[in-house]
């Protein structure tokens, strides 16, 4: 019995040191590196996009060697689903067993919604792409940022230029997908819709993952719009192209994509039922500067030719800014990085922006393109130009972040 006692004693302390090593070992490591989650669908309905934004943030890291303010950089990825509750729980374990204090993803506003809980009740800086405008209003919280325009920005961006194209325009019927994102775009393209001279002869909504548009478009052209609006992304908003020009809306009359990826979504369709679209997109590889001609030369290199969209360019540009925080900090602790980042100015690969220290709001261009057609593309990727940038600030006043909060 004592030598089993014993055996037993000493079996508790050496787990009991081991772990305590463990721990200290754990800790020490952490210490001296910077944790980094990149949390993308990689499987889903936007699992076309997870593995493009998580390489366009890998060639931001790799220009810094994997290395910032004398600590080595470790970047993990998780897979969001694109679905709330497995993307908060993987933010959760990787913060838990990671020691992640840096959050960037997950492509999906109503995903987003709940890491950014995550990350307010961690304590870690978060920053997100996406068209909800609850990070950077009725949800906003002191850790998290948005890097995409403005979901009125955009909105009044593709209206101007709808309008400005089609100055006889007087209806417009939408395609909504039915979450977050969508609601919040319906919102700002009703309300400002008078101001262009245009109604809103109906609407319809459909489920993520939606691929059979027929119905709609016959409710659609029986109302006899001026432009298809549409609020919708990746196959969701390409299978509704296809149809609609099968239909005969295209190129007759055009459809607006109005929050697109851009070159992502255009290269799969052809050349035929590109025609007549007007794309809003937060990033457009031909941008003229030279911090974008650094980064789609780094990006073609790894996809052969293949010039980024804006899944890959998000990826960049929300790695970029956490990197710039850092570095303006001298820091990698979350709260001083926010602070490094707050009322910042500066200049980047898609142009001129500002971070509002209110709302952490990126204050940066959005991009509205017009197709070309086949016998005005230079080669199989000139498929669309810039027609207008714009960086038209939301109004105050309708901006529904009353307290950032504090630390």
């Amino acid at each position: 019995m004592k030598k089993s006692f014993f055996s037993d004693f000493k079996l508790k302390i050496t787990s009991i040191v081991f772990g305590a090593l463990f721990s200290i070992s754990s800790s020490l490591s952490f210490a001296d590196t910077v944790n980094i989650l990149g949390l993308f669908p990689f499987s889903g309905p936007y699992a076309d996009s997870g593995k493009l934004t998580d390489q366009g943030a890998r060639i931001a890291l790799e220009e810094v060697n994997y290395t910032i303010n004398g600590k080595k950089i470790k970047y993990v990825t998780r897979d969001s689903e694109t679905k709330a509750g497995p993307a908060a729980r993987r933010a959760q374990e990787a913060i838990d067993t990671e020691g992640v204090k840096f959050i960037i993803g997950p492509w999906s506003s109503g995903v987003a919604l709940a890491v950014t809980e995550v990350a307010k009740k961690n304590k870690v800086m978060y920053y997100f792409s996406g068209g909800t405008e609850d990070i950077s209003g009725k949800k906003c919280h002191k850790y998290a940022f948005m890097w995409a325009a403005n979901a009125w920005t955009a909105m009044d961006a593709d209206l101007k230029i709808f309008k400005k194209a089609n100055p006889n325009a007087k209806k417009i019927y939408l395609f909504v997908v039915d979450y977050a994102f969508g609601w919040t775009l319906q919102k700002y393209v009703e309300s400002l819709a008078p101001k262009y001279g245009l109604e809103v002869v109906g609407v319809d909504r459909h489920p993520l993952g939606h691929r059979e548009y027929s119905t709609f478009i016959t409710k659609a052209m029986s109302k006899n719009p001026d432009a298809v609006y549409m609020i919708n992304f990746g196959l969701d908003a390409i299978s509704a192209v296809r149809q609609l020009n099968n239909f005969g809306f295209t190129p007759k009359k055009p459809v607006i994509m109005s929050w697109s990826s851009g070159f992502e979504e255009l290269i799969q369709l052809d050349p035929a039922a590109r025609e007549n679209l007007i794309v809003g997109s937060n990033y457009y590889y031909t941008i003229d500067n030279p911090e974008n001609k650094k980064f789609v030369e780094a990006y073609k290199k790894k996809f052969k030719g293949v010039p980024p969209g804006y899944a890959g360019a998000a990826g960049y540009g929300l790695m970029k800014m956490t990197l710039l925080g850092m570095q303006k900090s001298g820091s990698t602790e979350p709260q001083k990085v926010i602070t490094a980042l707050e009322e910042h100015k500066g200049k980047n690969f898609v142009g001129d922006f500002e971070i509002r220290g209110r709302n952490h709001q990126t204050v940066r261009p959005f991009f509205v393109l017009q197709t070309k057609k086949k016998n005005e593309m230079k080669n199989q990727y000139d498929m669309a130009e810039v027609v207008d940038v714009s960086s038209t600030e939301q109004p105050k006043n309708i901006n529904m972040c009353k307290d950032i909060g504090s630390f």
